[in-house]
C-alpha cells in the first residue's frame, strides 16, 4: 500500500508540471485544489496521471469528489478497488439434443475502453480550441474597433495651422525720462516680498514661504502671520530670521482647511509683505 507522503510527493510533481504551482504549496491543509490553479480540465489529467503512476483506476465519482490535496492522496492510499469498465462477455452452453444447423450468432462488439492518454489528448485539444476561439473573437473585435476609428476619423486629426494676423508696430512716441534727485535714489528701498511656490496644499502638508526684506540686516526676527476669512491678522506660531540681503525662507503646515492668507512681518519696524492666499484641502 503506498504511503501518504510518497503519494503527496508524486502529486506535487504532477501539479508542478500541470499548473506550474510551487511544490511546497501542495500540502494537505491547502483549502482547495482550485487555489493551486487546478480547474475542471486539469483535475482530470491530474487523476489520470496519478492513477497511471500507482497502477490504480480512479473512477469518475472519485475524481468529482476531489476538492483538496488530502482528497487526492486518500483516493490512492485508500483506493476503493474500482476497475475500469469493460465489455460483458458471454459463454455459450454446450448444445444438447440433436444437432441443428444454426447460423453462427454474431457476438456483440465489445465496448472499447477509453485509454487515459487518449482522454488526456482530447482534453488538451478541447482546451486548445477554446483558446483559439477566444483569440479569434479578440482579433475580430480589435479589427472592428480599428475600422470604426478609421471611419470616424478619430485615429488622427490634422488641425490647420494657426495664423496670427500681423499689424505694423506703432511708432513709439518719445517720452521725457524723469530725472530722480540723488536724495530720492538713496532713500528709496525695495518693498518686502513673499513667494509661496505651491498655493494648493493638503491638510498637514508642508509648504514654503520665502522672499526678502531688503531694508533689513542679517539676523532680524520675522513673524509668520495668518488671516482667515472674516477675521483679523493673527500670529502663526512660526518665526524665522533674515539672512544676507534680508532674504528669508521657512516652511509651515496647517491642518485647518479652507482658504487662508499668509504674510511675513517685521514687528520691530512694522513692515509686512504682501499677503498670499493658500487653499488647504
Amino acid at each position: 500500500m503506498p504511503q501518504p507522503d510518497d503519494v503527496r510527493d508524486e502529486l506535487a510533481d504532477i501539479l508542478v508540471q500541470l499548473v506550474g504551482c510551487a511544490p511546497e504549496d501542495v500540502v494537505d491543509y491547502r483549502a482547495e485544489l482550485k487555489q493551486l490553479g487546478v480547474d475542471s480540465l486539469a483535475i482530470v489529467e491530474m487523476a489520470d496521471e496519478l492513477g497511471r503512476r500507482y497502477d490504480v483506476y480512479l473512477s469518475d465519482d472519485t475524481v468529482n469528489e476531489m476538492r483538496t490535496v488530502a482528497d487526492a492522496v486518500a483516493a490512492v492510499v485508500r483506493h476503493d478497488g474500482a476497475r475500469p469498465p469493460r465489455s460483458a462477455t458471454y459463454d455459450a452452453a454446450p448444445p444438447t439434443g440433436p444437432a441443428i444447423d444454426v447460423a453462427p450468432a454474431v457476438a456483440p462488439a465489445p465496448v472499447a475502453e477509453v485509454d487515459p492518454e487518449v482522454r488526456r489528448s482530447a482534453l488538451r485539444r478541447l482546451a486548445f480550441w477554446f483558446a483559439a476561439v477566444g483569440a479569434a473573437v479578440g482579433i475580430v473585435f480589435g479589427l472592428g474597433g480599428a475600422a470604426i476609428i478609421g471611419a470616424t476619423g478619430l485615429g488622427s486629426t490634422t488641425l490647420p495651422p494657426l495664423t496670427v494676423p500681423t499689424t505694423p508696430a506703432p511708432t513709439p512716441t518719445p517720452t521725457p525720462t524723469p530725472t530722480a534727485t540723488p536724495d530720492a535714489e538713496e532713500t528709496a528701498d525695495p518693498e518686502p516680498t513673499l513667494t509661496i511656490p505651491n498655493t494648493q496644499v493638503k491638510p498637514g502638508e508642508r509648504f514654503t514661504l520665502e522672499g526678502a526684506f531688503p531694508a533689513l540686516d542679517k539676523g532680524q526676527k520675522l513673524q509668520v502671520q495668518v488671516k482667515d476669512p472674516g477675521e483679523e491678522w493673527d500670529e502663526f506660531p512660526v518665526t524665522t530670521t533674515t539672512r544676507r540681503d534680508g532674504e528669508y525662507r521657512t516652511q509651515i503646515y496647517t491642518s485647518r482647511t479652507g482658504e487662508r492668507e499668509f504674510r511675513m512681518a517685521h514687528l520691530a519696524s512694522d513692515q509686512t509683505t504682501p499677503a498670499v492666499r493658500v487653499a488647504i484641502g
